[in-house]
């Protein structure tokens, strides 16, 4: 079954695991997800999270530190099509009679962006064109062992020093001021040094949503 938003690029889907390399699900969006995160809802696995700049037959664990792991049996090396997504025969997104979730994602002009950034290693930092002003981004560097990291506007909501600070899903810690960026009228900025979100040379994938979405915004 699958609750979907075809304008706003986002579905959530739920299936049952068969256990067979191949199987295929129905997304119900308009276009390829670019990204996917899958729950096995009848045990305790992995949150696995896939994302259009990896490689179609690695993944990652959203509540985990782990750089991107090579692995065909998840997605069974394939990319999603515009109508479905494929999965191995890995038990933490296809084990046969266990209930799955799968929230599906594409970038929508205006309204969200998955994307991908290289760190440069500067306080001055990588500045990611997304075509509108950010409310929140969702980020993880790839090839090491870092945390995910959220920034949004609603906590403190400015730039500068102590501004736009970082939550790490994948932990019970506090706010984290370390890893902030700035939220610009048509992007983010990274303002740190730090090697979970700008480390040099690096890739970082993400998903960001827009403050104030013109397209869908209502007059006052």
């Amino acid at each position: 079954t699958c609750s979907r938003n075809v304008d706003a690029g986002f579905s959530i889907v739920s299936y049952t695991g068969n256990d067979t390399a191949g199987a295929t699900v129905g997304h119900g969006l308009s276009s390829a997800p670019e990204m996917i995160i899958i729950k096995n809802r009848d045990r305790a696995y992995d949150w696995i999270a896939w994302h259009d700049s990896l490689a179609d037959d690695h993944h990652l664990k959203l509540h985990d530190t782990h750089a991107a792991i090579n692995s065909s049996t998840r997605f069974n090396s394939t990319d999603p099509s515009s109508t479905l997504f494929t999965l191995g025969n890995q038990d933490d997104t296809n084990k046969a009679s266990d209930k799955f979730i799968a929230y599906c994602f594409h970038s929508v002009d205006g309204f969200s962006k998955v994307g991908s950034y290289t760190g440069n290693g500067n306080a001055d930092g990588t500045f990611v064109y997304t075509g509108f002003r950010v409310a929140m981004v969702i980020r993880k560097r790839t090839d090491g062992t870092t945390h995910w990291h959220i920034n949004d506007n609603a906590r403190i909501g400015f730039n500068g020093a102590g501004s736009n600070l970082s939550l790490r899903p994948n932990v019970s810690d506090d706010e984290d001021d370390a890893n902030r960026i700035d939220f610009l009228s048509n992007g983010f900025k990274v303002r740190t040094t730090s090697g979970d979100v700008n480390n040099n040379g690096s890739p970082f994938i993400y998903i960001a949503f827009a403050e104030s979405p013109f397209k869908y915004s209502n007059a006052r």
